[in-house]
């Protein structure tokens, strides 16, 4: 007999790009730096140097690149690597948003009893900064970061973390998130279903698939069934 997949009835989402946008937050930063720092050697358009920087909240370039481009710009500022990462890591709280039709989905879910839960890899310190600066960490039941806890996406022991904080079980969960190895095959390896933020992209691995494609994270309320 065929077996039917049982409902969506808990959500389990990725944090940056995907319940908040990383890359608008890196636009707030940088702009910020760009009003309010000295920097002799800065470039002359604001919005090109702004746009260009932002591009490294996407998360594709290497992370210390962003710093070798602070210290390029802000040298007097940022004297070594270390000091724009820790500039850096300290403001990002500070620059993050909720976009007002996530925070609907979210209250929403809080009504209707969905457990909802948010799984991210990265610092304690920034990551619980952007839940609490966010919002987002009185919206939902339950948050997991990757060095609190001592494992890091796509290791199985974060998910079922997660899936236990939440009261869920993998089968009725779905797991939303923006990065295909550490979020989307993470979770399938699990048992979840899945929801793959496309970011302009197209799914390139073709071992395996998201359930779900989605535009906007707050696709996602229309595919829980409570």
């Amino acid at each position: 007999m065929p077996t039917t997949e049982r409902p969506i009835t808990s959500v389990l989402f990725d944090l940056d790009n995907t319940l908040i946008d990383r890359s608008e937050a890196f636009r707030r930063l940088f702009g910020h730096w760009y009003d309010t720092l000295s920097a002799p050697d800065r470039p002359p358009d604001r919005e090109a140097f702004v746009s260009r920087m932002a591009r490294y909240g996407i998360g594709y370039a290497p992370i210390p690149e962003i710093y070798e481009d602070m210290l390029k710009v802000w040298l007097g500022s940022f004297p070594s690597l270390d000091a724009a990462a820790e500039a850096h890591f300290a403001m990002m709280p500070e620059m993050v948003g909720l976009h007002p039709n996530t925070e609907v989905m979210l209250k929403g879910f809080r009504e209707r009893g969905v457990p909802v839960g948010v799984v991210t890899n990265g610092g304690t310190e920034t990551q619980w900064g952007k839940l609490r600066k966010s919002g987002i960490a009185d919206l939902v039941t339950a948050c997991v970061v990757s060095q609190e806890f001592g494992a890091w996406k796509p290791d199985p022991a974060v998910f079922n973390h997660a899936l236990h904080l939440i009261g869920a079980d993998a089968e009725s969960t779905l797991f939303v998130g923006d990065n295909s190895e550490h979020d989307i095959l993470g979770a399938i390896g699990v048992g979840m279903r899945t929801a793959w933020m496309r970011m302009g992209r197209e799914w390139e691995i073709e071992s395996a698939r998201p359930d779900h494609i989605l535009s906007a994270v707050w696709e996602v309320e229309g595919l829980v069934s409570v």
